[in-house]
């Protein structure tokens, strides 16, 4: 059984909370609306009540859209959530960073950062359920018929810019640490790998993945870079003297 600890966890805004809150109210007004008009369109005649019609199936159409959207950002932060709790097994000297944004970046935010005697680990949470194939960096997703289609967005291209704008970022700081990355899917997907260009497992071998990486050259304290990824960062940051 894990212990838990008091792992530190530094939280930054979480994009996919302002998406929800979007996505939500258009669901809610798109489908609500779509209905409310349609009741009313029997009163119309003519072109009036095709009019209605059309914008009332429109406003359906859209909010269930948005619906889906909302449930498919809900599953991902549940899932970085359930990642996050997982990550608190971690014996003490770890911090765990939540959605942080590189400055200067137009990417979105990353999933989860940990910060430990290994250095920096840039984690990926996919909640994805079903079946799905990685062949180097190609994604596709597979049906029980057999048949496959490829993904539009690759898990593994998406860690690699996760990962590369935190290496410009430390860069910019001064700051030389090892960096790595791994993409942790939760236990409703079935995967099948071949020659995958990144780490990936299953969000229970998380912790144990994290304890083997091997410690960084000199030794690291969480402490000690936990300043650059504070909230509301300074526009200009004073590197870190990690050697002493």
């Amino acid at each position: 059984m894990p212990i838990i600890t008091s792992m530190k966890i530094i939280r930054h805004p979480r994009h996919a909370d302002k998406i929800m809150r979007i996505e939500g109210t258009l669901a809610v007004g798109g489908v609500g609306g779509g209905l409310l008009l349609w009741t009313q369109a029997a009163h119309f005649g003519g072109y009036a009540f095709a009019a209605a019609a059309f914008l009332s199936l429109g406003g359906v159409q859209a909010g269930v859209r948005a619906l889906r959207n909302f449930n498919r950002w809900h599953r991902g932060t549940e899932g970085e959530d359930a990642v996050l709790h997982t990550l608190r097994g971690l014996p003490d000297g770890y911090t765990a960073v939540a959605n942080f944004v590189a400055p200067g970046t137009r990417s979105g935010d990353m999933d989860l950062l940990v910060l430990g005697p290994a250095g920096i680990l840039v984690i990926e949470v996919k909640s994805y359920t079903g079946r799905y194939a990685c062949h180097g960096d190609a994604w596709f997703t597979l049906y029980p018929d057999g048949s496959r289609r490829p993904q539009r967005g690759s898990v593994s291209r998406q860690l690699k810019r996760a990962g590369k704008a935190v290496a410009h970022y430390l860069v910019d700081c001064e700051v030389a640490v090892p960096l790595h990355t791994v993409a942790v899917f939760r236990a409703g997907a079935e995967l099948e790998l071949t020659r995958p260009t990144v780490p990936i497992i299953f969000e229970q071998s998380l912790c144990d993945h994290i304890l083997a990486l091997p410690a960084a050259p000199r030794p690291i304290l969480a402490t000690e870079l936990e300043p650059l990824f504070a909230p509301a960062p300074p526009q200009r940051r004073t590197h870190l003297l990690l050697s002493r």
